[in-house]
């Protein structure tokens, strides 16, 4: 049979023709794969139900996404041809009508919402918000979407929210959330309810604003990634972490010095923190597998030359001089420091 999928990055967009048994094989080889619509004129009832079979088969590994349609309203009652559709993302989008389509999809168990001038502060109450496993919510013009329905959230793992800040201390009680991203969080709101979520284990702090995370604490937390959050100067005392394992910093321009001695770490990237000067405790992390450190202020000689634990198997230290970069890299790979990172971040 020949291909008829042009993929790019593992998603195909507007496709003409589909052929449900290709969609599915494509998923059994890549794992995942993303079938999008960018306009209403992409897609008709007979591409719909042609994708609605693959839905059947490929299940989880198969998202359908509607995005873009150039600033006009997407239609979602188009939702009612894939019954069968569980990985679902609607984003990227400026209008929506008919957004309570998208709750009456039975088998629904993930989705990415993305509309921005939606203003429905009742829209989780549309949706059977129990069955959900991942749920991705994107800013709207007034960020009003009321949170407090996610307390229904019983099997929900993975959740991303943007700028809705109404009911979130809800998540406190969600017994199987792993993995919870915050983008542009205000800094008014505390942090504190996420010490509550009893198996937490990645948390991300996007965009937004705050001075420090001292109402930051968990037992849980093995991974923490902060990026760009405006005025950030200090991470306080990691004790408050006793489980992190990994720590990755990006985009922080205030940060002048990170303190290490009460943490334990596995990982730690540090990437464009460019008045970054000092690392305290950093002698001290004997089970450090994996450094890399970009943009940095830090002493990269003496870091390239110090002596590392014998846990330690990849070092990647990166300056502005390529001449450099290469040396140290050689240099590095002679100490048996030149592994490649496991890619966690």
């Amino acid at each position: 049979m020949p291909k008829m999928l042009q993929i790019d990055g593992g998603r195909v967009t507007n496709p003409k023709i589909l052929s449900p048994m290709e969609v599915v094989a494509t998923c059994r080889q890549r794992g995942q794969l993303v079938v999008q619509f960018s306009a209403r004129h992409a897609y008709n009832p007979a591409t719909l139900q042609a994708l609605n079979e693959a839905c059947k088969i490929a299940e989880n590994c198969l998202q359908v996404r509607f995005f873009g349609h150039d600033g006009t309203p997407f239609d979602a009652s188009v939702l009612r041809h894939l019954p069968d559709a569980s990985d679902v993302a609607v984003d990227c989008l400026s209008m929506i009508v008919h957004e309570e389509e998208i709750g009456l999809l039975p088998k629904l168990k993930r989705l990415r919402l993305g509309v921005f001038k939606l203003s429905r502060p009742d829209f989780l109450h549309t949706i059977d918000v129990g069955r959900l496993e991942q749920l991705s919510l994107a800013e709207n013009h007034k960020r009003n979407i009321d949170l407090s329905p996610l307390a229904r959230c019983g099997s929900l793992t993975e959740l991303f929210i943007q700028g809705h800040s109404k009911g979130i201390e809800v998540l406190a009680a969600l017994p199987c959330l792993r993995k919870l991203t915050l983008s542009c969080y205000a800094k008014k709101h505390p942090l504190n309810f996420i010490e509550a979520i009893p198996n937490l284990r990645e948390l991300t702090l996007l965009l937004g604003g705050r001075e420090n995370l001292n109402d930051l604490s968990s037992t849980t937390i093995e991974m923490l990634q902060i990026v760009r959050v405006r005025g950030l100067s200090t991470l306080g005392d990691l004790s408050r972490l006793p489980s992190l394992a990994a720590l990755s910093i990006e985009d922080q321009l205030q940060l002048l010095k990170l303190d290490l001695c009460s943490a334990k770490l596995l990982r730690l990237r540090l990437r464009n923190c460019k008045r970054l000067a000092e690392i305290s405790g950093l002698e001290a992390q004997d089970r450090l597998q994996e450094l890399f450190t970009y943009g940095v202020a830090l002493d990269l000689n003496t870091l390239r030359d110090r002596d590392w634990p014998l846990a330690t198997r990849s070092v990647r230290l990166v300056s502005g001089n390529r001449k450099w970069n290469e040396d140290t890299k050689v240099r590095l790979a002679a100490r048996g420091l030149g592994e490649d990172s496991s890619g966690w971040w």
